[in-house]
Parts: C-alpha cells; structure tokens; sequence
C-alpha cells in the first residue's frame, strides 16, 4: 500500500471512484459535490479539498474503514496562523514498520466516526526499539490533521539515576508555548492541567509524550478536547492509561531481519550491502536487529567505506558477549555497537565523549560540556559537534545537547577506564562549580541585598562560569537549568565530600523560584531536604543552616504538611545550637510567623514576627530586621492594630526604597494601604496601592498584583466609585483567572454584587 499519507488525493480518488464503479455524476449525486470539482481535483487541477468535503466523498463512495482511512490521510489542510510546530524533525532514513503505521494512521478514521473521543495512542517498547522514531514519522504524517499545530516533550522516564521530567514542569512549558506568560502560569500540577485543559478547549492539538515513565507522569498532560491527539511512548506497558483514559496501544518488537537489512542498506547504499550478505546478516544478528544499534553500527560502517563488512562483523562478534551492564536488553551488547562511532572520533572528541558520561543530565550546556574538559567553548563546541555527527550526541535545541541514556552509561563507563577515578571526581567537581557559581552570579543580580550573603570557595580552574547582563538574563538561567541543578545535587551527594556545594546550590536559586517552580512537587522538597542535611554536615555553614530548614518548612506546608512543618521549626528553635545563635532564632522565628499567618493564625503570627524582630536588631542584620518589620506590620494590620501597622510598615519601606529592593518594598505599601483604607483615609490608601502596583509589576508576581488590586478595588467601593472599584476588580480577575487562583469566586461575587446606598 506504500506511505499513504504521501499519495495525491486526486490520484487515489480517481482509483477509489473506478474500483466502485462509479462515474462523475453517480458519484457527485452520491456525495453532493459537484461533478466538476470532483473532475478537477481527480486531474491535479485543485489542491486538496477540505476534510468535510473528503468524507463527503467517502460517503458517496461506501468506502470500507481502510479505504476510508486511506483516502482522508492525503487530505491537506493548511495549519493556521501561528500554530505551534515542536515537533523535531522525522528520521529522514526511516523505514519499516508498515504494519504499525498502518494501525496508527487507522486511528484518524476513528477520531473522525466517535467526534467526542480524545485519542490517545500509546506505543511501548524496549529502549532503542524506535518508539520515538515511530512516534515522530506517525505525528508528520498527521500533522496537516492538526491546524492548530504540535506539541512535543521528552519524559526522560528511564534517564540514569531517575532523571524522571516533573510533570508540572512539561505544563509550564506547554503553557508558556501556548501563550500564556510565566507570571500568569499556575504554581501547582493539578492548577497547571487545568489551566492547559482550557487553553485547549477547540482546538485541533496533536501532542507528542515521548519516554513516559508510567500512566501517572503522562495523566496530567493529556487533553480533555475532542479532536486533539496525544501520542505516548514508553518502555513500560501503559495498562493504566489504557484502562482510565481509553489508550490505543501499540507494542514495538525489534525489526524483523528484512527490515533491519532495509534500514542498513538504506544508510550505506544497496551496492555495499548486496556485496556481502553474510557478514551483513551476522552485522544485523549480532546487533540483535535492534533499530539503535543498527544505525550506530550502520553510521560506524559508513565513516569507513574502505572496511569490508566482514571486518566489521568479525570485530563485533569478538566484542559480543561483553556488556555487562544492559544484559537485559533481549542480550544485545551495545558497547560494541557504540565503541565504532566512539573509535571513529579524534582523541580530544573522544575525551570529551568520555568526560559527557560523568554529567548527571538530563542534557547539557556547551559551558557545562566546557567546564568538564576545562577546555575553551569554541574548542569544545567543535569537538560536540564532530560527536554529534557521529550520532554519539545530538543537540536537541540551540545551545543544548543530549545523549541517549545508554550512550550515556557507555561513556561513564569509558571514563572510568580511561581517565581514573581521580580525573573523573575532578571534572565532576568543575561542573558542580560551573553550576553553582554560575548560579550564585544569577542570583546576585536578581537579589543583590539579603539577609546573609555567601562567600563561595573560588571554583575549580577549568569550570566556565556564566555571566548575565540583564535581570531578564538572570532570571532564565534557574529556570533553564533547575532539573540539571537537581541531577547535579543528588550526584554530589552520593559521591560525598561535596556538602558545600550541596546546600549552596539550593541557597543560590530557592529565591528564584519562591513562589513558583518550588510549589511544584516533592523533588524540591527533596532537592532542599539534601540542602538542609549537608549545611549541618559543613562546618562552613553552620550560620546558613536555620536559613535552609526554613525552606523546607515553607516546602512541607504547600504540600499539605503544615504540622510537620511546624513542628521541624519549633525543634530546631529548641536546639542547644539555635538558642546560643540569635540570628538563626530570628530566621526560625520568622519563618514561623510566615506559616501561622498563611494559616491565618495572627496572633501567633504577630508573636514570631516581633522576636524575630528583636533578635535581628540584637544582630544588627538590616535587612533582616526590616523584613521583620515589615511582617510586624501586616500582622498589626489584621489584627485591626492599624496605626501600628502604619509605624512598622513606613520603618520598612524607608530602607527597602533606600537599597531599592522593590521585591520587599511592595508588599509594605499595600500593607499601608489596607491600614489607612481601614482607618477611613481612602485617597491616601489609593495612593498607597499605586505605589504597590508600581513596584510589584516590575517583580513579575502576578498574584500578589492582583491582591493589592482587590485592595484598590475594595477602597474604591468605599469611596462610592462604583466604576473605579470594578475596573480595578476586574483587572486582578484577568490576572487570577489564568492561573485558576481561589480568589476569582470572592472577585466575582464582589463584581456582582449591588453597589451600597449611597
């Protein structure tokens, strides 16, 4: 039957209309399109027709469910302005799989018969079976069925060491490609899903969920839209997603013997491969027909035109047999396979290959590729290069490049051999300082003022640290390299003798994310967990330690732990240590304050704002002591003690505004605001918001944006404004609803509500 989506839709037309029997008129009286257009679009004179008008024809022509199928799959339509296209690019030597592609491109059919159905084809597999392969040449076949464009995430769920992709941050992504601006993106998962859920409410979406780890990590990613497609691949059998969601699945076996000689003469031309058809059969065997170590071997054979295949096969099978980590895989030995594109590279490439096995991933930065060779980027982004071209790598996006995991064990595994396990501990050690003090650089332009600075040990020479110009700079850089910042943690801390680094690369990025990415799972509470045990490892972070347990109190408490949290601050706050520290009292209580008032608990709030208050003035920590005040202050205000209020707040506000930190300075201004709204001086509250707005629309924290406008709006109200206090409600509501915020009921009720007798 060939590729079908490839055949002309007038052509197959034409042959469907003759093997009905039918001409132009019985068919156009059939369908109810015109025997003219049926004419034109049969002798190429019109472009494809639009779907409806092709199932029109289906219809007149009683095609069977395969026919059917097959003529729908050529119909173009043209993707509309602005359609996502994430889709990488389809193997341009892809082959085999007819019989798969067949039974996947039969799923169209079915989308078009059950109009409510969201599809979801879920193909499963061993590693290097070509899921992805199949995955990607399925999804541009079909693209043309989805205007509204791709998406496409890898999972990473069987990356070494667990690197599994934390499913809200796919959705971040996702939403960010779909519109919606870091600012307005939710902070939790199920937040996240609905909010993706909605963006896709009508619209035809083909989504590509490539490397699953099981049902659950692929769940909240699916849409909930008739007409969009998701397409997961995975190396486990996806029995839940099939029993829950309705999946269609499609297991991979390896290539039969004629399609894996398909594929290998496909890369190295039929003439070479007809030449020799037993060594290319053992070549083929002892590759275990596996469509990753068929290409590997294939791209080894073609760098080297002068070998004979017989060579290569007899080299592989005095390899075979040797790989003694991935026996499991149905006893195909991939080191052999990789070892001759591995010896097919220079010797400074093929360091770095091995020196790329000691990255934890999930993929990597050329100044971090850079800082493990302690070689120049310019040199080292040639030497990737000429490792990508040898399929041992590959750059998956600008500036980013990723190795398959396998390859990955492999090149660990070569440098262990070749470089030692001393080399080894110190490229590791200037990728950790590359991390961490580039980090650290990021935050001090974010954060240039807070309570305890660090003093970084000076990294190791060779590591690459990176610069930025710009808070907008600064700002993509945590959240380009939080997961590599996780993998690096945990690689540290098995290792050892790393703690400082440890605790550090949490103290360097939790500001960034405070009230976003850290909402997002228990990997951070994880990741701060391991902070907290090495800083009470490192005798140098002895006056950092009640800093880092805070963090993950604050952690435990948006997971739903509010107790425990309590509970972990209260015993640290009794430590021998603590009580002789009256910096780390004042942090603990602080910290305390925090999550009394997030539960609404004021007066235990006020309490450990006001030691925490005294204990930083005793330390003479200003910034410290100003926070202090400033949390005094909005506890003073709910509690209904506003001239207080107004006391604490302006002390505050006069040294944030002094070292201009407007990320602190906010927050204070609305708290004057809602004291003098209170105390009945309503033109000076409004002049209070606006400074507030001012600021916190510079710091980007939509939801705390919205707060203050609720404020305004509700000051507004109390002037009799009944225009301005809706107009201010309404523009926090346009700020609440893209991130599914629990105010958008009470800003509702507040924009339905009569307005007050005047």
């Amino acid at each position: 039957m060939g590729r079908v989506a490839e055949r002309e839709f007038g052509s197959l037309l034409r042959e469907l209309r003759a093997a009905a029997r039918m001409t132009l008129e019985e068919l156009s009286e059939a369908s109810g399109v015109s025997g003219r257009a049926i004419g034109n679009m049969e002798r190429g004179k019109v472009g494809s027709p639009q779907r409806r008008t092709a199932e029109a024809l289906a219809d007149g022509l009683q095609l069977g469910e395969q026919d059917r199928a097959r003529l729908l799959a050529t119909v173009k339509t043209r993707p509309r302005a602005g359609a996502l296209a994430q889709l990488p690019a389809d193997l341009p030597v892809f082959t085999g799989r007819r019989a798969e592609l067949q039974q996947a491109l039969a799923l169209l059919d079915e989308q078009g018969r059950q109009a409510q159905a969201v599809l979801i084809g879920a193909i499963g597999g061993m590693a290097g079976v070509g899921k992805t392969a199949l995955a990607l040449h399925w999804a541009h076949q079909i693209t043309d069925s989805y205007p509204d464009g791709q998406l496409w995430v890898d999972l990473r769920g069987f990356d070494r060491g667990s690197q599994v992709l934390d499913p809200g941050q796919v959705l971040g992504g996702f939403l960010h490609a779909l519109g919606v601006t870091d600012s307005r993106i939710p902070a939790g998962i199920d937040d996240r899903a609905a909010l993706f859920r909605s963006k896709l409410a009508g619209r035809r979406v083909l989504i590509v969920l490539d490397n699953a780890r099981d049902s659950e990590q692929v769940r909240p990613l699916l849409p909930a839209t008739p007409g969009c497609l998701a397409i997961v691949t995975s190396r486990n059998q996806l029995t839940g997603l099939a029993a829950t969601h309705g999946a269609r699945t499609l297991t991979l076996d390896v290539w039969t013997p004629a399609e894996a000689r398909e594929a290998f003469a496909l890369r190295l031309g039929e003439q070479r491969v007809a030449a020799e058809p037993e060594a290319v059969a053992q070549i083929l065997r002892l590759c275990g027909h596996l469509p990753l170590t068929v290409a590997i071997v294939a791209a080894r054979a073609a760098a080297r035109p002068s070998f004979a295949l017989a060579d290569i096969a007899a080299e592989l099978r005095e390899a075979h047999g040797t790989l003694d980590a991935f026996h499991t895989l149905d006893g195909v030995d991939a080191r052999a396979a990789f070892s001759w594109s591995y010896q097919a590279l220079s010797p400074a490439a093929a360091r770095l290959f091995r020196l790329l096995g000691l990255h934890p991933g999930p993929d990597i930065t050329l100044p971090a590729a850079a800082s493990l060779a302690a070689l120049p980027t310019r040199r080292v982004r040639a030497l990737l290069e000429e490792c990508g071209a040898a399929h041992l790598a590959a750059e998956y996006a600008p500036g980013r490049w990723r190795l398959h995991d396998l390859l990955r064990a492999f090149a660990a595994e070569l440098a262990e051999e070749h470089e030692g396990p001393a080399e080894c501990r110190q490229a590791f050690h200037r990728l950790l300082d590359h991390l961490l003090h580039s980090a650290h650089a990021a935050d001090q332009v974010l954060y240039p003022v807070v309570s305890t600075p660090i003093e970084l040990a000076p990294a190791q020479p060779g590591a690459v640290i990176e610069t930025f110009h710009d808070r907008e700079q600064a700002v993509a850089w945590p959240a380009r390299e939080l997961q590599v910042v996780w993998a690096a943690q945990r690689q540290a801390e098995t290792l050892g003798g790393f703690d400082s680094q440890v605790w550090q690369l949490a103290w360097t990025i939790v500001e960034a994310f405070i009230d976003h990415e850290w909402t997002l799972g228990r990997e951070s509470l994880a990741f701060l967990t391991r902070a907290t045990e090495a800083v009470q490892r490192d005798p140098a972070g002895e006056s950092f330690a009640s800093a880092v347990v805070g963090w993950v109190a604050r952690q435990e408490h948006r997971l739903g732990r509010s107790e425990e949290a309590k509970m972990r601050l209260l015993a640290y706050l009794q430590l021998p240590g603590t009580r002789a520290r009256p910096l780390d009292q004042a942090r603990v209580h602080h910290d305390l304050g925090w999550l009394h008032g997030v539960l609404g608990e004021n007066d235990d709030a006020l309490h450990h704002a006001l030691a925490s208050l005294g204990l930083y003035l005793e330390v003479g920590n200003l910034f410290g002591h100003a926070r202090a005040q400033a949390s005094v202050a909005w506890y003073h205000a709910l509690l209904g003690h506003y001239d207080d209020a107004i006391a604490y707040g302006e002390q505050a506000i006069a040294y944030f505004a002094e070292q201009k930190i407007a990320v602190n300075e906010a927050p204070s201004w609305d708290t004057l605001g809602y004291a003098h709204h209170h105390l009945g001086d309503h033109q000076r509250a409004i002049t209070c918001y606006r400074r507030s707005l001012d600021l916190y629309r510079d710091t980007g924290r939509a939801h705390l944006e919205a707060e203050v406008l609720e404020h305004l709006g509700d000051t507004y109200r109390a002037l009799g404004d009944a225009d301005a206090a809706d107009a201010a409600w309404r523009q926090a509501l346009d700020l609440l609803v893209p991130l599914d915020h629990s105010s958008t009921g009470r800003l509702r009720a507040k924009l339905s509500a009569p307005p007050a007798a005047g």
